[in-house]
């Protein structure tokens, strides 16, 4: 986040993802925020229907993850709407949907489309990688991501 606000990139949220985000806040992430938001750096978006509808599809029509699972998936969706709206990059700790979602890239590119970058994950070197400019790379998209062993 601290490197976000120094290279210049902007945060897309659309209205249940900045809900999500107030309910969970800690200080340094509202601070953050509104930090963005007095630079013009906060961008609401809006993912269109006809995405909402293939996620919705592929979720509902897929055998290759549990029922539990795919709830999980449900919640956030805001995550993936997001991605769609702006630039189809997400930064998110949460492993367990990034492998569900990676899992559901083979069934639906839309989702496969999708870089994902985990800024905790020294694998991944975020930091650097946004530094670099946040570009999209093909590994680092859920079609091409691999969970760990």
């Amino acid at each position: 986040m601290e490197e976000i606000l120094h290279v210049g990139h902007y945060v897309a949220l659309n209205q249940a993802l900045l809900k999500e985000w107030q309910k969970h806040r800690s200080n340094y992430s509202l601070q953050w925020l509104s930090y963005m938001q007095r630079r013009g750096k906060v961008r609401l978006v809006r993912c269109p229907e006809t995405r909402n509808r293939i996620l919705t599809n592929c979720v509902n029509g897929t055998d290759a993850i549990t029922s539990n699972q795919k709830d999980a998936v449900r919640k956030d969706f805001l995550l993936l709407h997001c991605a769609w709206a702006s630039d189809e990059l997400v930064s998110s700790m949460d492993e367990k949907m990034r492998k569900l979602l990676s899992i559901l890239a083979l069934e639906c590119a839309e989702i496969g489309s999708v870089t994902w970058v985990n800024p905790a994950r020294a694998e991944d070197k975020a930091v650097g990688w946004v530094k670099a400019g946040a570009r999209t790379e093909e590994d680092r998209k859920l079609r091409s991501w691999n969970a760990p062993t």
